[in-house]
């Protein structure tokens, strides 16, 4: 009989990723989900189509050509509970090798008392320790998690149940565009996802033994590359959003094309990849590698990623320890000054997508405070110090310019 691996929401990274990696390893998904139409459709079909979409090389990645060849797999066998029945969901848990997490940081409160009820179940059926895989875009979600389950175990078992569940965080690097309204009506469980296939995971955080799973990658230093993901992935998506979406680009793929914003994207990566080298001692030609090949991954024009996706909640972007902000302290830290970030936090600070509602409050509060007093307020950065004056600097050039001038 295979083993047997919960995924806890059944969305894009669920799907278009998560449950890959457990399938190639053998194993049976059981999804718990709260959209009953996935629940019942996965249940229905046993399995859904996951389509690849190839990660161009060097020379791919310069031609203008549109790559819309992908591999379809059908991911199976899988099942899907709803996160309504309790009980079955923790006799699952009970017989589980391993759990994860795809539910985003605000689900993560509404599933704990369902893996709690389940861990009290495995307990007392004497079961091994089982680990907990958190794919979750939050900081310190294991914390976060491991404090939402404890408070929903008895008291008298909770230290025992606690000390054989390993929460473990995870950097989910692989880019998964969301399905167009034309996807998903033709079929709700279809997705699209690049290929990328690596999942780092903080080897410390295991408890006993995790079985052997495709693309997972025990690491000592999980804080290294859970900031390179932050300070170089998110900063330089972010960053392209923001700027693109100021010149008038809807693709992130377009937007790239042009020099001026790839000169910007790549000398952001430069300025915090130096920064991640002399904080957590990356070899400097393997960062470089690193962030080669995720300016190849942004640029594939298969994706079909917008700009406004990137550029999506900018007051959460704009966060002190978030992507652009906390990429430019790093290098601050580290006697670099981020140039290319204080551009970045400037595009980011004239974001104004009508459709976003982070966006709307993020004008509101600039229009109402000052630019330089919103600054820092929000982001902590103020602005009589060199990287409050650059910004601002940049902010006035963004604002006098029209977006052909960006």
């Amino acid at each position: 009989m295979a083993s047997i691996a919960i995924q806890f929401g059944a969305g894009n990274v669920g799907r278009g990723f998560l449950a890959q990696l457990f399938w190639e390893s053998g194993m049976e998904v059981v999804f718990v989900e709260v959209n009953s139409t996935i629940v019942e459709l996965l249940n229905a079909r046993r399995s859904y189509p996951l389509c690849l979409i190839p990660i161009p090389d060097a020379a791919a990645a310069s031609g203008n050509e549109k790559d819309t060849a992908s591999t379809p797999l059908q991911i199976a066998p899988v099942r899907a509970l709803h996160t309504s029945q309790h009980e079955e969901i923790a006799s699952e848990i009970a017989r589980a090798s391993v759990l994860c997490t795809a539910v985003g940081a605000a689900a993560l409160q509404h599933i704990a008392p369902l893996i709690a009820l389940g861990l009290v179940k495995r307990y007392e059926l004497q079961r091994p320790p089982v680990n907990i895989l958190l794919c979750e875009n939050l900081y310190r979600a294991d914390n976060v998690l491991r404090e939402a389950v404890s408070q929903h175990l008895p008291q008298e078992v909770r230290d025992p149940i606690l000390q054989r569940t390993g929460f473990v965080p995870t950097v989910v690097s692989r880019m998964i565009p969301i399905p167009s309204p034309e996807e998903r009506a033709a079929d709700p469980l279809y997705i699209r996802a690049e290929s990328y296939h690596r999942l780092p995971a903080d080897k410390n955080a295991v408890v006993g033994e995790l079985p052997s799973i495709s693309g997972l990658e025990l690491v000592d230093n999980f804080q290294a590359h859970m900031e390179r993901k932050l300070y170089s992935h998110n900063a330089a998506h972010a960053a392209l959003g923001y700027i693109g979406w100021l010149k008038g680009y809807t693709y992130a793929a377009d937007a790239l094309k042009d020099t001026t914003i790839l000169a910007r994207i790549r000398g952001l990566m430069e300025e915090t990849g130096m920064a991640l080298v002399k904080q957590h001692g990356f070899d400097l030609l393997e960062q470089r590698a690193y962030e080669e090949e995720l300016l190849r991954r942004i640029a594939n024009p298969a994706l079909g990623d917008t700009c406004d996706r990137l550029a999506r909640d900018p007051l959460r972007k704009l966060a002190p320890e978030d992507r652009l902000v906390g990429a430019a302290r790093l290098c601050l830290r580290h006697q670099i000054f981020p140039d290319h970030g204080a551009y970045a936090i400037a595009a980011a600070l004239h974001y104004a997508h009508p459709n976003d509602v982070s966006a709307r409050a993020l004008q509101e509060r600039i229009d109402l405070e000052g630019v330089a007093t919103f600054l820092e307020a929000h982001c902590h950065i103020a602005a009589t110090e060199p990287l409050g004056e650059a910004i601002l600097r940049y902010y006035s050039l963004l604002k006098e310019r029209t977006t052909d001038g960006v």
